[in-house]
């Protein structure tokens, strides 16, 4: 994930701690919830105008979700799909 978080850090964007995370519209299946890209935000913007800042050409098909999964009563990612 620190790879991650190196990668996505951008120029003037603020990232957790510094910045507020919010999740939006989200309707768990159980104990088992899918989270777009557009349903979190940090610091105001979407997850994903945050990945394509910078990005070139056709960005269409370009997504990112998580599986989150609830256990003992707090959520953990089960699982990272970016899709180009």
């Amino acid at each position: 994930m620190e790879s991650l978080h190196e990668a996505w850090a951008k120029p003037g964007v603020k990232l957790p701690p510094q910045a507020e995370v919010k999740v939006t519209g989200v309707v768990p299946q159980g104990d088992t919830a899918t989270v777009t890209d557009a349903a979190i935000s940090v610091d105001g913007r979407t997850l994903r105008e945050l990945a394509l800042i910078g990005a070139t050409g056709n960005v269409e098909s370009f997504s990112v979700s998580l599986e989150v999964k609830k256990r003992n009563g707090a959520w953990y990612v089960g699982d990272l799909q970016i899709r180009l």
